[in-house]
């Protein structure tokens, strides 16, 4: 089973993606508030997660602070970016995600669409 770590500043988001994962038989779910928490839970995770699922728009580090770091720690699991806003700035932390080498499973536009989580989880994260 998949271990995820949830990155979302919106508690009814977070709640609504929590929910959405324990249905899809998902368990294993560490909970941030804001990208700098999500870095500080990732660093003391061991093993990491699989998954990342994570905003873009949040405050103290953003999606794209995250990607930037992530892609800094060379992190072999999969990321999947959640957003209800600015397409410019999703199709560019897209892009940055993918040219820095993540492993991006997905893109989900709020609201989240349960079964479109489900097919992005289906994805196998690409070893490193």
């Amino acid at each position: 089973m998949k271990k995820i770590l949830l990155i979302e500043d919106d508690e009814t988001s977070r709640e609504i993606v929590q929910v959405a994962l324990c249905r899809l038989g998902y368990t294993d779910i560490t909970c941030a508030v804001d990208g700098e928490q999500g870095l500080k839970l990732l660093d003391r995770m061991d093993p990491a997660p699989d998954v990342v699922v994570t905003d873009i728009f949040m405050p103290k580090k953003d999606g794209i602070e995250l990607i930037h770091a992530l892609v800094e720690r060379r992190f072999a699991g999969g990321v999947i970016l959640i957003s209800g806003g600015d397409m410019d700035i999703v199709s560019m932390a897209k892009l940055f995600a993918r040219s820095g080498g993540l492993n991006l499973l997905a893109v989900l536009l709020k609201p989240l669409e349960e079964q479109a989580l489900a097919q992005a989880l289906k994805e196998k994260p690409r070893a490193e």
